[in-house]
């Protein structure tokens, strides 16, 4: 049964400004309510295709949604570094040695930590696209201008891949801290809490409702004095140098120069350590509180790259030598050229071809022939 016979109009996606497309309304039957044939005649008589208004309805609320949970997640890490969510605070002891350094900063700040975490894989991502992948899928290679365009796309892709898991740390990390609120290991020159005159030689466990009175620091440094465990540098770091790697393993060609990949590799690597490694000399984490943060974007790294980027593999980006080395058809112990399919076919065809031609010929014929060539 035809979709006319149905009494559905069948709308394509037509130009509404050409007079060669024309809509073709039902004549049997009608619909059953004069209200639905209203509906349906204004829609029709709009140029609308009601499939496209659906899905465009579908698409805004998708992005609605999206831009809700962005911001929600955001307004709740602001609220946790501004102090809106308390930490839980801990008691602790007055000649605890683990909590008594001095504070002396960041040998890598929180903004060179977060402007490599952000810049530098994007930037990876579309130099190791745009260079190692010049070739289009006919074999021709591209053009400058053809490559960047392919190469910024692809690493946009993957980018957004990489920002998903990267917020995922992110909010992981912060979450502990405020659950856990460990004191770093600068907490009492931080801090300078008010009951630490109340400590003596048989009583110096002070319990958790004390207050910081350091004003000579700013208060998200007071405030940041109690959330050692886990370390965020050593979760943004560590996770970043881990999908890089993996990343790199897997698109960056074998065939291009044997020590790239791993010197690469090593330099992923150390980051990762200068970042984790600097935060325990400079006395603001401990050793558990690194290992965790390590622990803890390693996982994450690899959930990513397995479950959003499905292993870096693209099909609209291959590499020559992997052309090359699949093109071929491998029977019976020998590798055929490029058009072995082909070549195949075209025996196939000419067998085909002879045994129809000797099937069409004569027994007197053949014996003739036969006669003849004796």
């Amino acid at each position: 049964m035809t979709p006319s016979q149905r009494g559905i109009c069948t709308v394509s996606h037509l130009d509404p400004l050409n007079p060669a497309h024309q809509f073709t309304f039902p004549t049997s039957p009608t619909p059953k309510h004069n209200g639905d044939h209203a509906v349906l005649k204004s829609t029709l008589q709009s140029g609308t295709n009601p499939e496209d208004m659906d899905s465009c309805s579908k698409i805004k609320w998708k992005w609605l949604s999206d831009i809700v949970m962005g911001a929600s997640v955001s307004a709740g890490l602001l609220m946790i570094e501004y102090g809106l969510i308390p930490t839980i605070q801990t008691g602790f002891y007055c000649d605890d040695p683990k909590i008594s350094y001095k504070f002396r900063g960041d040998t890598i700040s929180i903004t060179i930590l977060l402007t490599f975490t952000f810049l530098a894989p994007l930037l990876g991502f579309w130099v190791i696209e745009s260079c190692c992948y010049s070739v289009d899928d006919r074999g021709l290679s591209k053009s400058a201008r053809q490559r960047s365009l392919t190469g910024a796309k692809q690493a946009l892709y993957w980018y957004w891949q990489f920002f998903i898991g990267l917020v995922m740390v992110f909010v992981i990390t912060e979450v502990a801290k405020v659950l856990v609120g460990e004191h770093r290991p600068h907490f009492l020159d931080t801090c300078r809490p008010d009951l630490v005159s109340n400590c003596t030689k048989t009583s110096n466990y002070i319990p958790s409702d004390y207050k910081c009175t350091n004003t000579d620091i700013s208060a998200w440094l007071v405030r940041d004095s109690n959330k050692s465990f886990p370390s965020g540098h050593a979760s943004l770091s560590t996770y970043t140098a881990v999908f890089m790697i993996w990343f790199i393993q897997r698109r960056v060609p074998k065939n291009i120069t044997f020590a790239l990949v791993p010197w690469l590799h090593c330099l992923c690597l150390m980051w990762a350590m200068i970042c984790s490694f600097t935060r325990i000399t400079d006395h603001r984490h401990h050793w558990w509180d690194v290992l965790a943060g390590f622990v803890m974007g390693a996982i994450m790294a690899t959930f990513t790259v397995k479950s959003y980027c499905r292993g870096f593999f693209s099909h609209s980006c291959q590499s020559t030598a992997q052309t090359n080395k699949h093109d071929g058809l491998k029977e019976n112990g020998h590798i055929g050229t490029s058009n072995g399919g082909n070549r195949h076919l075209s025996v196939r065809h000419l067998l085909s071809s002879t045994s129809s031609y000797t099937s069409s010929i004569t027994p007197e014929d053949r014996e003739l022939r036969e006669v003849a060539m004796t």
